[in-house]
């Protein structure tokens, strides 16, 4: 079973998942006779994954059958797993814990499309519906202090299955970068009695410099500093601490956002690969004025070298207002 192991000097909790290695991965196949393993996460291939825990189907069928549209279920090579009961060793300096918490994979589509850009908006808000089911699912759970929705999309984005999915993950514990941005974010409402993004929102729609689209629910930006080349968020114009507890109206208008902000995405960088998190409440501040739901997506086009792991400091090629321009003029 995987651990997680607090840092003694950083603070920082790592999890150390030894199973994790054995997961399936993707590989160009060029000999065209070579023996090609079946897509696990492809309609017909259900007996290839753990049962699933949700399906959304148009007509009723049997559990972990055909006829999906979008599934989600247990990862098979999970970093966290939920049977065993939770508990932690102290010994001086070093504090560990076993790896309790919940690990699901959201497969987005039956059919293999491998990116996301190339599925309708109907299919993006399944997905998103999805996301919110499993979310209030876990929210509900006392065990649970954390809940993360994260995607990667290509190889170099850390994907190690071609077929469009992202994951879901419930911890035990908020990790430190988590809780460093709710510190933040709670620091600043106590000073300014203002939600930091709720004015975020309206310094960026008043510049307009790193302002990539907009509607009456969403703005997309290039953010002020940027980790990555061309990073991108989709915030909610009006303040929402919780995404999974978003109206119909908000969820359809998001996945729509979602793909025409992908589709831009592709458009300019090529189809890049690229990670996305969104960033919900910690169960704590589930009524907070202070806490923001937001998107983060990042693109994948460079590695962090010797300087970013030494420092801690992102070196970022691409200033976010020429990114915003690109993204701007992109065809959707």
């Amino acid at each position: 079973m995987s651990e997680l192991r607090k840092d003694p000097v950083t603070g920082r909790w790592v999890i150390i998942a030894s199973e994790r290695a054995k997961r399936p991965q993707q590989r160009n196949v060029v000999d065209s006779s070579a023996e090609i393993e079946p897509c696990p996460f492809c309609a017909g291939n259900e007996a290839l994954t753990p049962p699933e825990a949700l399906a959304y189907r148009k007509t009723p069928a049997q559990p972990n059958s055909s006829g999906w549209s979008v599934r989600v279920v247990p990862n098979k090579y999970p970093a966290l797993e939920p049977g065993a009961a939770w508990h932690a060793d102290h010994d001086g300096l070093f504090e560990q814990m076993n790896g309790v918490g919940i690990h699901e994979v959201i497969i987005e589509s039956p059919e293999h499309v491998t990116n996301m850009g190339s599925l309708s908006a109907e299919q993006m808000d399944l997905v998103l519906r999805a996301y919110q089911e499993r979310l209030r699912r876990w929210r509900n759970d006392s065990r649970w202090q954390c809940l993360l929705i994260y995607k990667n999309q290509g190889e170099r984005a850390g994907a190690t299955l071609e077929h469009v999915h992202s994951q879901l993950v419930a911890l035990p514990r908020v990790p430190k970068d988590i809780a460093d941005k709710t510190a933040s974010m709670l620091k600043h409402y106590a000073s300014t009695g203002q939600c930091i993004y709720c004015e975020l929102i309206q310094k960026e729609i008043e510049r307009r410099e790193r302002l990539v689209s907009s509607d009456e629910h969403f703005i997309v930006l290039c953010p002020f500093a940027p980790r990555f080349a061309y990073e991108t968020w989709i915030v909610p114009r009006d303040h929402a601490p919780v995404f999974e507890y978003g109206s119909e109206t908000d969820t359809i208008a998001l996945a729509r956002t979602l793909r025409e902000t992908i589709t831009r995405l592709n458009g300019a960088l090529d189809n890049p690969p690229f990670n996305y998190v969104i960033h919900t409440s910690p169960f704590a501040e589930r009524a907070s004025r202070h806490y923001h739901w937001h998107m983060e997506i990042m693109p994948q086009l460079t590695r962090a070298a010797g300087f970013e792991w030494g420092s801690g400091t992102h070196i970022n090629p691409v200033s976010p207002e020429a990114a915003a321009r690109l993204l701007r003029d992109a065809r959707i």
